[in-house]
């Protein structure tokens, strides 16, 4: 049966309503959900970078700040443009760090130094959302202040001309990330860390040179200083040579003369001398020195201008001591007598008071010699014809330690057949 029409036109009109309702609340859904996902297309359009626009599907957003160094105060201005979205009447800001603002052009500014995500949301005159958008920044903090400050200290003796930089610059917000030196001598570095080293010119005069250290922080400050360091003159590349040390009475009082031959000595200079045994220091261009124990010792030869060493040479000396000279002695023993000859043996009893004796030397007095270095040693010696008186040989031991040599007598008679 074919139902009244007023019947099918009632049921037309329910369903259409029921689809605007459920098509408004897609719409506001779709549209804050889909906003939200859009690229975010960021360009920068001043030249010093403190002006970027982001264009977030229909929602245009220009941001400006000013500097975040001293005295400035880092400020954040944004404008929205919504005249792509239809019925767009309140804006409405979310900063990322619990502030939030509305209207078309608004202010922050951050306490610290970090990224943000900021939010957007567009709203129609009933107070629903109709395009919501987010885009992140990086805030660096009010009144970024750096201080730029180093300390010196030539921690290298032998060499003044290299000298240690150690920068204790700060900022209250952010890091450093630059570390500029004008060193003054016509040379600069950029490093990236706090401590670093520098060489200056080496020359035969003083100088004090104005170093000057510029820190940079990660948002662009920046902050300078500058410290007079003084740098000695360096004669190491002009003095040449080293000295001459000579040994007088090398084995009974042994004295060494030191005389400096060291070339390019500017006028003024003194000579310093260390014997390196314990005993005080001489000066002079020439000095006299005796060494108490035979050794061998490094003599340092220092040369010193207005009180500062300016030069240092050294030379391994060798020294015998005083009575570095051995003692000479020895006995005989009469060994067997045969019917033509007589074996006698020699022992020595020679002494040294520093070091060991180095070599013996027997001369028998008959020709014969043995010069194997034996401290004991025989020989046979012939006997005379019969009737003939006793033959007398004077024999010989020459010993030697520590480049000196002494000598013993001793006469062995030996009888007729």
């Amino acid at each position: 049966m074919r139902q009244p029409l007023k019947h099918t036109y009632s049921q037309l009109l329910f369903f259409i309503v029921v689809m605007i309702v459920f098509l408004s609340c897609n719409k506001d859904t779709n549209s804050s959900s889909n906003s939200q996902n859009k690229v975010v297309t960021k360009t920068t359009t001043s030249t010093s970078g403190d002006t970027i626009t982001y264009t977030i599907g229909s929602l245009i957003i220009t941001e400006t700040r000013t500097s975040p160094c001293a005295p400035s105060t880092e400020i954040f201005t944004f404008k929205a443009n919504v005249s792509g979205i239809t019925e767009a009447s309140t804006i409405n800001w979310y900063f990322g760090d619990g502030h939030q603002d509305t209207g078309l052009i608004v202010q922050h500014g951050y306490n610290n130094t970090a990224s943000f995500v900021v939010q957007v949301d567009v709203k129609n005159s009933g107070g629903v959302v109709i395009n919501s958008a987010t885009f992140p920044l990086k805030a660096w903090g009010q009144t970024l202040t750096p201080v730029a400050i180093f300390s010196t200290k030539n921690d290298i003796s032998d060499n003044p001309n290299y000298v240690t930089f150690n920068s204790a610059s700060s900022v209250n917000h952010g890091s450093i990330v630059s570390y500029h030196w004008d060193w003054g001598d016509g040379t600069v570095s950029d490093i990236a860390v706090a401590l670093t080293r520098h060489q200056f010119p080496k020359i035969t005069k003083d100088v004090t040179y104005l170093v000057k250290l510029t820190i940079t922080t990660d948002a662009g400050c920046t902050a300078d200083t500058t410290v007079s360091v003084w740098v000695p003159a360096d004669y190491t590349t002009v003095i040449t040579g080293n000295f001459a040390a000579e040994a007088q009475n090398a084995c009974t009082n042994e004295t060494f003369n030191f005389t400096a031959q060291a070339t390019s000595v500017p006028g003024g200079s003194v000579y310093y001398w260390h014997w390196s045994d314990g005993t005080h220091d001489d000066s002079g261009y020439t000095a006299q020195h005796a060494f108490a124990y035979m050794n061998d010792y490094d003599v340092i030869m220092s040369v010193k201008l207005n009180g500062r060493t300016i030069y240092t040479t050294h030379k391994s000396v060798n020294a015998k001591g005083p009575n570095p000279k051995p003692v000479a002695s020895f006995y005989y023993t009469w060994v067997k007598e045969y019917a033509t000859d007589v074996l006698v043996s020699f022992n020595s009893q020679s002494t040294v008071k520093h070091g060991a004796i180095d070599g013996y030397y027997w001369d028998f007095a008959n020709g014969k010699a043995d010069n194997s270095n034996n401290s004991f040693t025989e020989i046979r010696y012939t006997k005379g014809n019969p009737g003939t008186s006793n033959s007398d040989y004077k024999v010989r031991l020459i010993v030697t330690a520590n480049g000196c040599a002494d000598t013993a007598y001793k006469t062995v008679s030996i009888p007729a057949q």
